[in-house]
């Protein structure tokens, strides 16, 4: 496990050396986790010296949290685009999904590490993965869904937050689990990963549109007096 109070600085620009250290590093750290790899196994597998390491980055913790953020900017230019268009918000969620699930399947070691690094994570760890890592693409995605219910088109009554934690797990679920889908009797989605993104989002919004009676004006349920916690 990483220091859970370490500093997560953001690096320098890349250059042909950082980007041959970032490769070797999201390799090893994928295959053999975090503890198991030192600098030295890097500067081989990257074919520079220990020093060479250490000119762009800070320490191996530092170098271990760019291979995070790396492995989450495809999805962070994803949210970015999504949220300056005009298109309706349903097609927003169904872009997301498709480009999410693609980006997971295409990069296994980041999926990985990602994956490994959240289940492993303290509260403290935790806390900064979201401060740093994860947090403000997560609000993107609800705000998708926010901006669907301040329309009427979808119930105001469904947390965002939980319609997109549904989204994500769906697609870490058809990733981390893909070989065994394929062998599961009358699954035959497991080749067809855009089917089933868009499949997954139009079961979420089925249950996320409004009745027409209601103009998407339903009230958020009131918590009861003891369930607080």
């Amino acid at each position: 496990m990483r220091p859970a109070g370490a500093a997560m600085p953001h690096e320098p620009g890349p250059t042909p050396a950082a980007e041959r250290i970032l490769a070797a590093a999201k390799a090893l750290f994928a295959r053999e986790g975090y503890a198991s790899v030192s600098v030295r196994d890097i500067a081989e597998a990257a074919g520079v010296s220990k020093a060479n390491i250490f000119h762009h980055f800070a320490s191996k913790e530092a170098l271990y949290l760019e291979v995070l953020r790396r492995s989450c900017e495809s999805a962070r230019a994803l949210l970015q685009a999504l949220e300056a268009e005009e298109a309706e918000p349903a097609e927003r969620l169904r872009r997301f999904m498709r480009g999410d699930l693609e980006r997971a399947l295409d990069d296994l070691d980041g999926t990985r590490l990602l994956l490994a690094e959240t289940f492993d994570a303290t509260p403290a760890r935790a806390r900064a993965l979201v401060d740093e890592v994860f947090g403000a693409d997560f609000r993107r995605l609800t705000g998708i869904v926010a901006g669907g219910q301040r329309d009427g088109a979808w119930r105001r009554d469904i947390d965002p937050a939980l319609l997109a934690t549904l989204m994500i797990a769906a697609n870490t679920f058809f990733t981390a689990h893909r070989e065994v889908l394929r062998q599961l009797p009358g699954v035959d989605f497991a080749e067809a990963p855009e089917r089933y993104a868009d499949t997954i989002v139009e079961l979420l919004l089925d249950g996320l549109r409004a009745a027409p009676s209601d103009g998407g004006a339903a009230p958020a349920p009131q918590a009861q007096q003891g369930d607080r916690s």
